[in-house]
């Protein structure tokens, strides 16, 4: 069992898109403006994120997170390293306090403190807030995660300048569902520019 990269994909429709970026047909006002993976949900990578999430060794994630010199010579990054060089806040797709204390941390928070470490860029865990529990979404579909995590996300920080561009990071993208909603309330409250990020897919 090894790391296996995987394909990019548009954030829209999920159908493959070399560097992740949105098909031209599947354009969207509140949608997400790229799509980085890093690797696909299975052997190495699934053993270890399902470790973090269950037995909470956290630390093991950053083995995930692509070296910065990857960057430069791998094409499917080309997009996403063009959108770092915005200097983008990295904010964590929020976890909903009730799951946040059974856990003891967000593995998306994890995740983003790493890469911005690694990157130079800053990073915010405060900026969006996860309002309710939207329950588990393993077994339901993406047209039932989405009805389940409407209006499930706020701007927390609404005092302070909304930034221009934001790399919203989580662990896994199944359906694309919560960080979808992610950005939308983003956009909506004035947000120009967000892509995703995530390890696996």
């Amino acid at each position: 069992m090894g790391l296996w990269e995987e394909e990019q994909i548009c954030p829209i429709c999920t159908r493959n898109s070399r560097y992740g970026l949105p098909h031209k047909y599947c354009h969207k006002a509140y949608g997400l403006d790229g799509l980085t993976c890093f690797w696909a949900y299975d052997g190495v990578a699934k053993k270890i994120i399902k470790k973090v999430k269950y037995r909470y060794f956290y630390d093991v994630l950053r083995e995930l997170i692509v070296n910065s010199s990857e960057f430069r010579d791998r094409p499917e990054f080309s997009y996403l390293a063009k959108f770092l060089e915005m200097k983008p806040i990295i904010v964590p797709v929020p976890l909903n306090e009730k799951r946040y204390r059974e856990r003891g941390f967000n593995q998306a928070d994890v995740i983003g403190r790493a890469f911005a470490a690694r990157h130079k860029l800053a990073f915010d865990s405060h900026l969006l807030l996860r309002t309710r529990d939207t329950g588990h979404q393993a077994g339901r579909t993406r047209a039932e995660r989405l009805l389940a995590l409407e209006n499930s996300m706020k701007i927390v920080n609404c005092k302070l300048k909304i930034p221009q561009a934001i790399l919203l990071v989580d662990d896994v993208w199944t359906t694309g569902a919560t960080m979808s909603e992610c950005c939308r309330v983003l956009k909506i409250a004035g947000v120009k520019r967000v892509w995703g990020l995530v390890l696996a897919r």
